[in-house]
């Protein structure tokens, strides 16, 4: 797991749930590497003060009881000048004090940086692959003699195919790095894309040839940073088991609510410590079963298997929905699709589903657990209010067969329901093609 997202950090509560979550599920290191911890990114040439320094060792001891690797990351490349050796002495420094705290590995980040060097980084290295290059390469002889007690792991300014320009096989940062990064340290790479639905083995074939090693996945498939409105439970999936041979290991980075991703981080684990991985649906309802004991009320309340399973579905991955809501969204769409008097069974079963679906949100507000009910909150509460927009609906196209008809309710008043900037440019560029998130029917 790595946490690698942007806004608020975990807490250190989080922190030690998840190293318990990465040791039930017989997964072996944790990446640390919030993109705003000051001092990781912004303001990595400071030292963390004692009371930081006092979580971070706290984070290390829980790693290593649990025999889970602790990598510490660091982003220097904001304001970095590569050409001044104090710089480079300043960073090592930093990853110095925090290998004092335990951190058993380290990385180095280039991600997401404004383009361009400056004059005397230009003049002395010529190209940003070559800066990139010069650092970590210094730092890896500084970290120890013998790699293996303590690895490298190098995060470059091109990290997906879409990224490489004209092509990964052509791309001049990816072949320099290629050519210039030390041997023993290891690359991180997205996929294809940055959130990778899929992640073909023959793309990471082709990318072995450019860098030559293999990399390790920095799979963002269940981040949610650049969508704050969505969450994704659904497992660990579009990831061949034979991809397993090509790669030298896979970093989850996940929800930015630590307490959505039990699914996420269990099905990973059966997909990297299964012989034979079962299918990311079997993982799934295996994963359901295993979180349940989460779910416990005080108010009366009594979860079961199939509530979380029909939350999850809800809120899966980013390009697919759970069998569930696949087939909620498909008996709304035979709704829409034809006059009231002919809806029968299917009118039934919908307004049913919608019951369910308004009962398992009343029942979340009772969890005990109240920091996986906040995780979940924002979310189920708009599920909710748009399952009650669907039901009236239905109830005002019964009232109004006529198709040519507009909807309005004053309930669901516009500006107010999904209202605001994001929502009116939706309106104005629809970008999806059409039948996204269309199951078949």
């Amino acid at each position: 797991m790595v946490e690698g997202f942007y806004g608020r950090p975990w807490t250190l509560r989080e922190r030690l749930a998840l190293i318990d979550w990465l040791h039930g599920a017989g997964l072996n290191a944790y990446l640390y590497a919030p993109k705003d911890d000051l001092k990781h990114r912004v303001l990595w040439r400071e030292p963390y003060t004692r009371s930081e320094a006092a979580g971070l060792r706290a984070v290390a001891d829980a790693c290593r009881e649990r025999g889970v690797q602790f990598i510490y990351a660091i982003a220097p490349g904001l304001d970095l000048a590569a050409a001044k050796p104090k710089e480079t002495a300043t960073l090592i420094a930093k990853l110095d004090q925090v290998r004092r705290l335990g951190a058993s590995h380290c990385a180095i980040l280039w991600d997401d940086l404004p383009a361009g060097l400056s004059q005397e980084d230009r003049r002395l290295y010529g190209t940003v692959a070559a800066v990139h290059c010069a650092v970590a390469n210094r730092v890896a002889d500084a970290l120890e003699p013998n790699p293996a007690s303590c690895r490298l792991l190098f995060c470059p300014t091109v990290y997906c195919g879409r990224m490489a320009e004209p092509s990964v096989r052509q791309s001049p940062y990816l072949r320099e790095i290629g050519e210039k990064l030390r041997p023993s340290i290891e690359f991180l790479w997205t996929g294809p894309h940055i959130v990778s639905e899929t992640i073909p083995t023959n793309s990471i074939r082709a990318l072995r040839q450019i860098v030559g090693r293999k990399p390790i996945l920095w799979d963002n498939l269940h981040a949610n940073d650049y969508d704050s409105r969505r969450l994704f439970m659904g497992p660990y999936a579009g990831r061949a088991p034979a991809l397993r041979q090509e790669i030298g290991g896979v970093l989850l980075n996940p929800n930015s609510q630590f307490d959505a991703n039990f699914i996420p981080i269990r099905t990973l684990g059966d997909w990297c410590r299964s012989a034979h991985p079962p299918a990311a649906r079997t993982a799934f309802r295996r994963a359901t079963a295993a979180w349940l004991p989460a779910f416990t009320c005080r108010g009366g309340a009594t979860f079961e298997i199939d509530d979380i399973g029909l939350l999850a579905d809800f809120f899966y991955l980013p390009c697919e929905l759970g069998n569930r809501a696949k087939a909620y969204l498909a008996d709304l769409k035979r709704l829409l699709g034809a006059a009231p008097d002919r809806w029968g069974t299917v009118e039934r079963r919908f307004e049913e589903a919608s019951r369910r679906i308004l009962a398992l949100c009343d029942k979340l507000t009772q969890l005990d657990d109240r920091d996986l009910l906040y995780a979940l909150y924002p979310r189920m509460w708009e599920l909710k209010e748009t399952v009650l927009l669907l039901l009236a609906w239905i109830a005002w196209r019964r009232r109004a067969p006529n198709p040519k008809a507009r909807f309005r309710s004053p309930d669901f008043r516009p500006g107010v329901f999904r209202g605001g900037f994001a929502a009116i440019v939706e309106r104005l560029l629809p970008m999806d093609d059409a039948g996204f998130f269309t199951p078949a029917v």
